[in-house]
């Protein structure tokens, strides 16, 4: 057999016997026009800007909807929040308190204790300095308003009597209106049901984060994939050491320039010294925008009091203090702990007044940047592979 096959073979291939070639099944479908996609007449760079778009689009649509969802429990967002932060601000003096030996559970209460009855009393301290000067400090304010008149008909813009009279008393119908609705609005704050109860829910979430000790973090951790467990230990414990030391340093600056504003106050012998100081400290707490506030009150009463003059002394004053101390001592404070870059806080503080107000001034900054630390965090704990768990997120 294997010889008439070789035959058969030789056969063929003697010149000037034909043989049948047969294409291949490639060459044969190579020669074919193959349709064409629609997508192959859209450029590449099309197609890649199209994708991004459209992930841009989910992405933003994934944060309305739970900025959405966390305004419909705008109550427990607050709360739970602004406990967090507190539990930020007090858990170092807790910390200190257990290396001083003293029982955790014992520390906690001195630490909780003490800080509630420390903001009770300097609430109490400035509602009754404003009750007692509010007399003397109206008749001020209606000898500024003759100052105001004044200036208006003798300055620079040359008003008739007529014009700067109807402009005060106006003037002083709004500060009394505005006086008027901000009483009411506090009688209603103070008796809401709402406010009462989400006050109480953040001092209790305030005392249970603090003898909590981190296992709420761990059990928030555990629901994970077991392989994201070492990169959500390593971004919480960098966002809670970024948390407390923004609020360290929140607290200390904000406490730096009102003090620092007490004695040019008293020099320039403005009224409401301490309430103004406090109103100081409690502006410096938002940044940028309750500064901004608080000054511009400081100012309005520096004016009314003591005149133009003096006002514009205090408001030279409060910037020079409000930048010498932010700029020495924060760094010192801060370290790169929180190194956020001053147009993107004020792009932040924006964002965050446009969304939620006031509250959102407030916690616009912390949450950039412990955002950007625990990216940081997570990309430099997965090119490192290290296997650190980093479970002191909020121990001691």
């Amino acid at each position: 057999m294997r010889e008439k096959l070789r035959l058969r073979r030789a056969d063929s291939d003697e010149p000037g016997t034909s043989s049948v070639t047969l294409n291949k099944p490639d060459e044969h479908h190579s020669s074919l026009e193959v349709a064409k996609s629609p997508l192959d007449d859209v450029s590449f760079g099309v197609q890649v800007a199209a994708w991004w778009s459209l992930c841009f689009i989910l992405i933003v649509s994934g944060i309305i909807t739970l900025l959405w969802l966390l305004n419909e429990v705008s109550l427990v967002t607050i709360t739970i929040t602004v406990a967090v932060m507190v539990c930020a601000l007090l858990q170092p003096m807790v910390a200190l308190l257990v290396r001083w030996k003293v029982p955790r559970n014992l520390a906690v209460l001195i630490v909780f204790l003490g800080g509630i009855a420390l903001l009770t009393w300097l609430l109490w301290f400035v509602i009754s300095q404003i009750a007692y000067s509010k007399d003397s400090l109206f008749d001020q304010v209606d000898g500024g308003l003759a100052t105001i008149r004044d200036w208006l008909v003798q300055g620079p813009l040359q008003m008739t009597p007529k014009q700067a009279d109807r402009y005060t008393v106006e003037l002083a119908d709004t500060l009394r209106s505005n006086d008027s609705v901000t009483s009411g609005a506090v009688e209603r704050a103070t008796g809401a049901i709402g406010v009462l109860s989400g006050g109480v829910f953040c001092l209790f979430a305030t005392l249970f984060m603090l003898f909590d000790n981190g296992r709420m973090w761990r059990w928030v951790v555990s629901i994970f994939p077991n392989h994201t467990h070492p990169h959500a230990m390593a971004a919480g414990a960098v966002a809670w050491r970024t948390l407390t030391a923004y609020m360290r340093s929140l607290v200390l600056l904000a406490a730096i320039n009102a003090l620092a504003m007490v004695p040019v106050l008293m020099i320039a012998d403005v009224p409401l010294v301490v309430p103004l100081a406090v109103l100081l400290f409690l502006g410096s707490l938002v940044p940028l925008i309750g500064v901004l506030v608080a000054g511009f009150v400081v100012c309005l009463i520096a004016f009314v009091s003591q005149g133009l003059t003096t006002a514009i002394v205090v408001a030279i004053a409060l910037v020079l203090i409000v930048q010498l101390f932010g700029n020495l001592l924060n760094p010192i404070i801060l370290g790169k702990a929180v190194d956020i870059h001053p147009l993107a806080i004020l792009v932040c503080v924006t964002a965050g007044t446009l969304v939620a107000g006031i509250f959102g001034a407030f916690v616009a900054v912390p949450l950039a940047a412990v955002l950007n630390n625990s990216i940081r965090a997570v990309r430099h704990h997965h090119n490192s592979g290290s296997d650190d768990r980093s479970d002191d997120l909020v121990t001691t």
